[in-house]
């Protein structure tokens, strides 16, 4: 599975067709900013600015314009190591820490009204860096690193009562600093680390069941403290720390696709990695902002995009009517090309090992298991396209 996920990110590489764009820099430098986008706007607020200091400011961006406009400075305590996320066009954020003390409050913010309003503080302990994940009219809370360490408790947030019920812990380790988002109604988080241990495992929690399911582990390094979001029914991770806890080459960019439980590599966004930077998504395109240069020890404020329409060059969903015909298929496929402009194409399956290969435009399988494959082509004008493809009895 590895092999083909990271054979997966050659093929992308090479099939980019949407680049990450410049816009102009953001207007404050800062790790672990909390950052929404929301209503067409993009926003940015608390997080740790240069040298060491913690803050409340509140920024708004208008992509059309390429704009920042500071607003009123968040009503809460200064911070940092917050967590922010968006649910029915209004954000929410809290926890965190002051320049003294863990945090364990709620806060949502109405862009419509410009205003705040306070929620019930968690009755769990305050802590930095926790997974945060708004789920069916549910806030999920839990892990992050108090006063007493790492944790892996779990908490729950009604909206419609405003109260916090506390449901069963991550079957996994404590840690801080995961990743999370929420995908058809459930909540994956995993990743993160506790001291020196760097995660890599992965797991979904069922708010209906209020069930843990361990699924298959992350496959590129493991990490921490990047940014993360979910967009049109899949999870994204991108940027952070690798499994030394330190700074990757390229700043990775992994799609989830939770059907499959598969991960698929993504263009980076531009330079080395990045660690506690944020993110946020305005229509079809992520917003990638701050965080610290581990590498110069320095405070980035450049500021880029990436349009997941025009630019994801992962498995393409409609094999049947892009490429590949019939889809699925029960004894041979099609791959609707010319002829003589088509090179050559590998099958693989989910486990990564090669199944079939060829050079003419029919694909046979008819003595393959049922099950999902990967059609990886090359045409010769140098054009590849990865492809998924449904083998039926």
């Amino acid at each position: 599975m590895r092999f083909l996920l990271f054979f997966s990110l050659f093929w992308s590489c090479n099939l980019l067709a949407q680049q990450w764009v410049a816009l102009n820099n953001i207007p404050s430098a800062r790790h672990h900013p909390v950052t929404w986008g929301l209503n067409g706007k993009g926003y940015m607020l608390t997080g740790t600015i240069p040298p060491n200091t913690v803050t409340k400011d509140f920024y708004e961006y208008d992509p059309a314009a390429d704009l920042w406009t500071q607003k009123a400075d968040f009503p809460g305590v200064a911070r940092s190591f917050s967590i922010g996320t968006v649910y029915n066009g209004k954000g929410y954020m809290g926890f965190g820490a002051s320049q003294s003390n863990y945090l364990r409050d709620l806060w949502e913010y109405d862009p419509v009204n410009d205003s705040w309003r306070q929620l019930a503080d968690c009755p769990c302990a305050g802590r930095r860096h926790p997974a945060f994940i708004a789920v069916n009219d549910k806030l999920f809370v839990g892990l992050g690193d108090g006063a007493t360490g790492d944790l892996n408790d779990w908490w729950e947030y009604d909206m419609a009562t405003d109260s916090w019920t506390q449901r069963l812990a991550l079957p996994a380790s404590p840690r801080h600093h995961p990743f999370q988002f929420a995908i058809n109604g459930q909540a994956y988080t995993g990743l993160g680390h506790s001291g020196s241990i760097i995660f890599g495992d992965w797991h979904r929690f069922d708010p209906v069941n209020r069930t843990w399911t361990t699924l298959n582990p992350f496959p590129g390094e493991a990490r921490v403290a990047g940014t993360q979001f979910d967009y049109n029914g899949k999870g994204y991770v991108l940027s952070g720390d690798g499994d030394n806890h330190s700074w990757m080459p390229t700043g990775e960019f992994w799609e989830y696709d939770a059907s499959l439980d598969v991960w698929t590599a993504l263009p980076p966004h531009p330079g080395i990695s990045r660690w506690a930077p944020g993110s946020f998504i305005i229509g079809s395109e992520v917003y990638f902002l701050g965080g610290t240069n581990r590498q110069l020890g320095s405070f980035p404020n450049d500021f880029y995009k990436y349009d997941l329409a025009g630019g994801s060059v992962g498995l393409v969903e409609d094999a049947e009517s892009m490429v590949l015909y019939p889809n699925p298929m029960q004894t041979k496929a099609r791959i609707a090309v010319d002829a003589a402009q088509l090179l050559e194409w590998q099958v693989m399956d989910i486990h990564g090992r090669i199944i079939g290969q060829g050079n003419t435009a029919e694909i046979a399988g008819a003595d393959w298991p049922a099950g999902l494959y990967v059609v990886h082509i090359v045409l010769r004008n140098g054009r590849r396209q990865s492809i998924r493809l449904q083998k039926v009895d």
